[in-house]
């Protein structure tokens, strides 16, 4: 059960049940709609509860005390890829002393990250049990919508390097129609809750926004966002084995808006990989500006390199179009292998000394095209020296303090048979950090 950090020291709480039952808290005779006094909690301290009913004993479990937001799914059948069953959720928001009940579809999601024994999932809340009409809900003062993705963030001992890097792009990155769209956001929000389903505690999860044209405020009649899905020469912008058909998919890219399977939805992406792929450094000058937002890919670049976003220099990444006219630009994705993340068979080996790029960035630095290393020099600058390194850490030592004071961190090892150590995942990616930032800020003197 959520409760609130203040609320710790002597929490009372209405307790209520069905006539013919009766309920006992810590061996204690509770009356229903009593006023039920806990005193002093001790959070991850089990208290133990049981409803009898005709000496047989209903429900024999033990509460236990969060001050992370809490949510309980509920469904009938098994949980799937696709398509979303039916869900019953009960939801606490402990920051705004909100509790919801919901109807929602929920379903399995990810590529690789569907084999991991702890699993992500896409839920959409509904208006009823029918799911025909779907229902917006702003949970967790984030935005008001009806899709939303709980991140298992297996991968990532830490359980922060995702929103970590999320609110890390969102306090640099730049874009045309920032200015125009003040609802528009670059990245991800999302905010740490527990998860139960069906009875079975589940663990640490991410409750995030999806990524989408919504969260991008792109133009509904002529906006465009792409997402990269695979590795291929089109997304490291090397070459084009295939011309676009009417199709929703391209060599490793989807459309993810619109939903419409046309070969003119491709011509802006297309033109980019086509021009960075094959034309002559004149012809590339003369057309990376109306193609590109050079100042966005710049920050884009920087970016990936500060946190080491190792598998974002191709897949993982968004490209969009605010409206027809604008250059494309770029986003960032799936930030789990970032931070200096070795927990993987794709990160074990990296170097921490390793550059991430591709042949767009490549191009870009050997023609210097638009005067592209000092921009990125001076960039670099502006960042680095208003106090990223401390703006992270401050944003780390947040997350792990609320995960090691809820007692999420105990329950979270038990559940998956881990023995991480929270406190060493923070000064892991301190110390990371610091060398790192160090490095990168080196590698562009020297190079820019």
């Amino acid at each position: 059960m959520s409760i609130g950090i203040n609320d710790i020291s002597h929490f009372t709480g209405k307790i209520k049940y069905p006539e013919n039952y009766t309920v006992t808290i810590k061996d204690d005779f509770v009356h229903s709609n009593e006023n039920y006094d806990f005193g002093n909690i001790i959070l991850g301290e089990p208290i133990p509860i049981k409803m009898v009913k005709n000496d047989t004993i209903i429900i024999d479990y033990d509460l236990i005390f969060t001050t992370l937001s809490t949510i309980s799914i509920s469904t009938i059948d098994s949980i799937l890829d696709e398509p979303k069953v039916f869900s019953e959720i009960i939801l606490n928001d402990i920051e705004n002393n909100q509790a919801y009940q919901l109807f929602a579809g929920i379903e399995i999601r990810g590529g690789t990250s569907q084999w991991y024994p702890k699993k992500s999932y896409d839920i959409e809340f509904w208006n009823d049990s029918s799911g025909i009409e779907t229902r917006k809900e702003s949970l967790f003062s984030l935005r008001n919508d009806d899709d939303w993705h709980l991140d298992a963030m297996f991968v990532d001992l830490s359980r922060s390097r995702g929103i970590l890097g999320m609110d890390t792009w969102s306090s640099f990155a730049r874009s045309n129609h920032l200015l125009i769209e003040s609802e528009a956001r670059l990245a991800q929000r999302g905010h740490l809750v527990e998860l139960i389903v069906n009875n079975q505690y589940t663990g640490i999860y991410s409750m995030n926004e999806q990524l989408d044209r919504k969260q991008l405020q792109l133009k509904k009649d002529s906006g465009l966002l792409y997402k990269t899905t695979s590795w291929s020469d089109e997304i490291l912008f090397l070459g084009i084995d295939s011309e676009p058909e009417a199709s929703l998919t391209w060599e490793g890219y989807e459309l993810k808006y619109p939903d419409l399977a046309i070969i003119e939805n491709w011509d802006p992406l297309y033109n980019l990989v086509n021009l960075v792929a094959y034309s002559g450094d004149e012809e590339f000058l003369n057309n990376i500006d109306s193609m590109l937002n050079i100042d966005n890919a710049i920050d884009y670049w920087l970016f990936i390199n500060a946190i080491q976003a190792n598998d974002n220099g191709g897949k993982n990444m968004f490209i969009y179009r605010y409206e027809m006219g604008e250059p494309l630009a770029f986003t960032a994705w799936d930030l789990d292998l970032t931070f200096g993340n070795k927990n993987t068979v794709w990160t074990v080996n990296v170097s921490d000394e390793r550059i991430i790029s591709n042949n767009l960035f490549d191009r870009l630095f050997e023609l210097n095209a638009n005067n592209y290393r000092s921009k990125v020099k001076v960039r670099w600058e502006q960042i680095y020296t208003d106090n990223l390194y401390s703006d992270i850490v401050s944003r780390l030592n947040k997350k792990i303090n609320k995960i090691n004071t809820s007692g999420a961190n105990i329950r979270e090892n038990n559940r998956w048979n881990i023995e991480t150590d929270y406190n060493q995942e923070l000064q892991y990616i301190i110390n990371w950090l610091e060398i790192r930032l160090d490095y990168l800020d080196n590698y562009i003197y020297q190079n820019f």
